[in-house]
């Protein structure tokens, strides 16, 4: 069977959807899998006309190019959605009308099946769009294998705190305002804008802002850190909880969207919008050695839903339904 994945440019700058497929590439043993990264160097028909000359049993738009769908096999593609967060919360407008079109209506109707990495993602595309149901296909992710579990005996005098991300999803302004004057230091992956600057300096925290990492300095600094925090107001999947359960780290998440789903009972759940439960659960997380530990041990468990073996084999197996019809 052969399988074709078209993937955005290489230049693109973030590379979650490619990793996510890199993993699992390995467990595919029986396919033969071609890689088309998609050229901004020359017009979008032009980049159709060399997908169109690949021959492949099954084409799998793995994320931001869903309008290729238009002038591509009905019969042998999937899209893969993330997520719907960028066209309900960032955009209006004609913007949002042009982003809704291109990015989905496009591929929900020229797509044999539109896969999804969350519960939750299912029931929000289902609430935006007319979809028929049969054609939509829950496939988690998977756990990346590049993480290894790396034990911490105790937590730090100073304890040290996670941020992944730094968009306005990602609710920073809560965290901050819920660790003012507790003895943490907090290490923000991502570029800062100026209002979280002034607000950190305002609060005097005491926080380090790295950006640019590599996957491997991104690692170390699980390894590093004491809590994951990502008490997020809106996620499609959330990654970073399955990189903090391999690496065997505490989770402060969110209650919100796929947050719980893709957590079960590896972390520690608060309300994002309320403050005191967010620093009570920092606190506790910080103090009580017990249930940190507990919460950890849980982790391993939680990643046995998530494994690369499962997520690979649902996509096989949607991949031979398309060759057998």
């Amino acid at each position: 069977m052969k399988l074709l994945f078209l993937h955005r440019s290489k230049s693109f700058g973030g590379f979650s959807f490619e990793e996510l497929f890199t993993t699992i590439k390995p467990f595919l043993k029986t396919c033969e899998i071609i890689d088309y990264y998609n050229n901004p160097k020359i017009s979008f028909i032009k980049n159709i006309k060399q997908v169109r000359k690949i021959n492949s049993d099954v084409i799998h738009i793995i994320g931001g190019l869903g309008y290729f769908s238009l002038l591509l096999s009905k019969r042998k593609t999937i899209v893969t959605f993330h997520d719907t967060n960028h066209l309900e919360f960032d955009l209006v407008g004609l913007k949002k009308f042009v982003f809704k079109l291109v990015y989905y209506t496009i591929p929900i109707k020229r797509a044999k099946y539109i896969t999804v990495v969350s519960n939750y993602t299912k029931e929000r595309v289902i609430s935006l769009f007319n979809i028929d149901e049969k054609k939509l296909v829950v496939i988690p992710n998977c756990y990346p294998l590049d993480f290894k579990t790396k034990e911490k005996k105790k937590i730090s005098d100073c304890v040290k705190i996670l941020q992944i991300g730094t968009k306005s999803n990602k609710n920073i302004f809560s965290l901050i305002k819920a660790i003012v004057g507790l003895n943490i230091e907090l290490t923000i992956i991502g570029r800062l804008n100026d209002e979280l600057i002034e607000l950190l300096k305002k609060y005097n925290i005491n926080y380090i802002n790295k950006f640019n990492l590599s996957r491997e300095e991104i690692y170390n600094e699980y390894v590093n850190t004491d809590i994951l925090a990502f008490i997020s107001l809106r996620e499609g999947f959330g990654l970073p909880i399955l990189e903090a359960n391999i690496v065997g780290r505490a989770i402060i998440t969110s209650n919100q969207t796929s947050l719980p789903e893709v957590a079960g009972d590896s972390a520690h759940i608060v309300n994002p919008y309320n403050i005191d439960e967010i620093r009570s659960g920092i606190i506790k997380l910080s103090t009580n050695d017990e249930y940190r530990n507990q919460l950890i041990i849980n982790g391993f468990q939680n990643l046995k839903r998530y494994s690369p073996e499962i997520t690979s084999s649902l996509y096989f197996n949607l991949y031979k339904s398309i060759v057998s019809e």
